[in-house]
C-alpha cells in the first residue's frame, strides 16, 4: 500500500518531521504537494468549489486554505484510480504516529470486507453503531456519528470513485463531506485503537483555521444543518441495519456472525 502525505510547499520542516517519522517505523511515504488555494486561478477555483452549493450545505464561505486542502485530497483521490491500486493511504503533515501504524496497515490491506475508507484518527472516545475484529488488538468500527478530521485515513479505489463522481463540485470542508457518508454510500470505518494522533504542531494549523459563526443568521443556518445532519445520519443507520452476512475474509474471520449475534447499538 502507498502512503501519501499532504505537504505545501512552503512547510518543508512539517514534511521533514513527518517524514523521519514514517521512517522510524521502517514504513516510505511520499510527499504530495498540497494546493495552495489562494493561488488557485479562477477558472480551476470554479470547476472545485461552488459558492451556490456551499450556501445550501455549509453554514460558512470556504476559505482558500479550506478549499486547497479539498483540492489536495482530490488530487490524490484521482491518482490512485489512475494508479489501479487497491488503495492509498493519506496523512496530512501534522500527525504523531503510533508503533502500531504498520501493523495496522497491514491489517488493512489483508481484509476482504468491502470497504471505502477508514478512518486512522477520530475521537478519544467514539460513539458505534458496531464492531468488527481486526486482527490482535484491533477492530474496525461503523460510527454512529463519523468524526471530523482527515488527518490519516485510507481509502479504496471504490470508495475513490464514488467521491470522485459525487465531490466535484464541493461545498463542505474535506472532512466534512465524509461526515455525510450516506449521500455517496460510502462504507465508512474506523481502525480502533487508532495509530495516529495529532502533532504539537497541528495547533498551528497550515491552512486557514475555521471561523466562528458570526451574526444571528448564520447561526441559525448552522443549526438548522446540524438538525438535518442529526435526522439524515439516523435515517441512513435505520436502513443500513446489522452488520453484512458476507464472509469477510481471513483478517475478519467469523467477525459478522458474531456481531449479528448482538443487539447492534
Amino acid at each position: 500500500m502507498d502512503i501519501a502525505v499532504i505537504n505545501l510547499a512552503t512547510e518543508p520542516d512539517r514534511w521533514a518531521h513527518t517524514r523521519r517519522q514514517f521512517q522510524a517505523l521502517g514504513l516510505q511515504a511520499l510527499r504530495h504537494e498540497a494546493v495552495p488555494g489562494h493561488l488557485l486561478p479562477v477558472q480551476e477555483r470554479a470547476g472545485l468549489y461552488s459558492a451556490e452549493l456551499n450556501r445550501r450545505q455549509y453554514h460558512k464561505p470556504l476559505r482558500a486554505g479550506e478549499i486547497g486542502c479539498y483540492a489536495s485530497h482530490l488530487a490524490l483521490w484521482r491518482r490512485l484510480v489512475a494508479s489501479g491500486e487497491r488503495s492509498l493511504a493519506i496523512f496530512e503533515d501534522d500527525v504523531a504516529l503510533d508503533p502500531t501504524l504498520p501493523a495496522a496497515l497491514a491489517q488493512v490491506e489483508a481484509m476482504d470486507l468491502p470497504w471505502d475508507v477508514i478512518k486512522l484518527y477520530g475521537r478519544a472516545q467514539e460513539q458505534v453503531h458496531h464492531r468488527l475484529p481486526c486482527g490482535p488488538g484491533l477492530e474496525l468500527v461503523r460510527y454512529r456519528r463519523v468524526p471530523s478530521h482527515t488527518c490519516a485515513y485510507v481509502i479504496s479505489r471504490r470508495g475513490a470513485h464514488k467521491l470522485l463522481a459525487t465531490r466535484r463540485p464541493f461545498g463542505r470542508p474535506v472532512d466534512i463531506d465524509l461526515r455525510h457518508w450516506w449521500e455517496n454510500d460510502l462504507a465508512l470505518y474506523g481502525l480502533l485503537p487508532y495509530p495516529v494522533r495529532l502533532a504539537e504542531m497541528s495547533r498551528q494549523s497550515s491552512i486557514d483555521s475555521r471561523r466562528g459563526c458570526a451574526g444571528l443568521g448564520m447561526r441559525l443556518h448552522k443549526l438548522a444543518l446540524q438538525a438535518g445532519y442529526t435526522l439524515h445520519n439516523w435515517q441512513a443507520l435505520r436502513r443500513l441495519g446489522r452488520p453484512p452476512a458476507a464472509a469477510p475474509g481471513p483478517a475478519l474471520a467469523g467477525a459478522a456472525d458474531a456481531a449479528a449475534r448482538r443487539d447492534v447499538a
